[in-house]
């Protein structure tokens, strides 16, 4: 899947995934709770991060006109962001709303993020995105991010299941093979 591709799970779970799970939203309707979903984006430059967004969103719920973002989680950025020939405003909103953007837009209204730190670790990225797009979930941005840490430490502790062991000669006479993968890259295979 490239950068920009987006894959639509199922019609009943109406979530969109830019780079999975790296966006994923609740249901337009019948969803309670102050966030809408939840983004873990690569890094904190708004203008190499929010086209991606953007794309998303937009094409699920139409233009977007503004972008209210956390100060403290990104990089200074100017107030406008030309997007598919429509201007952006782009506000920060100080310690208001910590964790989270909102985007709003005349066809859509007001939808608001949870926005997971980009040095946050995988796993807890993913468990609090997760939770972020539960449409039963009613927990704050920061709630959001806790749970995601309390889920990557649970599965780091949990037992793992034993592996055939097998020395560089291999038992089987053959080379181990080691799998390994980079975000966003597909599997390798190395020796």
């Amino acid at each position: 899947m490239s950068a920009s591709t987006l894959s639509f799970q199922t019609t009943q779970e109406r979530r969109w995934t830019v780079q999975n799970p790296r966006l994923r939203l609740k249901p337009a309707h019948g969803s309670q709770g102050s966030v809408q979903g939840g983004w873990w984006p690569r890094t904190n430059q708004m203008h190499i991060e929010l086209p991606e967004l953007l794309a998303a969103l937009s094409s699920r719920s139409g233009a977007v006109d503004r972008v209210i973002y956390d100060e403290n989680l990104w990089a200074p950025a100017s107030m406008r962001m030309e997007f598919r020939a429509h201007s952006v405003i782009l506000e920060g909103s100080g310690n208001k709303s910590t964790n989270t953007l909102s985007v709003i837009g005349k066809q859509f209204g007001t939808l608001v993020l949870l926005v997971v730190p980009p040095n946050t670790e995988a796993a807890a990225a993913h468990a609090a995105v997760r939770a972020a797009a539960d449409p039963d979930d009613v927990s704050t941005a920061e709630q959001l991010l806790e749970i995601g840490m309390r889920s990557a430490r649970t599965d780091q502790q949990a037992p793992k299941p034993l592996q055939p062991c097998a020395s560089n000669s291999g038992a089987l006479g053959r080379p181990h093979r080691v799998v390994t993968h980079i975000e966003g890259q597909p599997f390798k295979l190395s020796q």
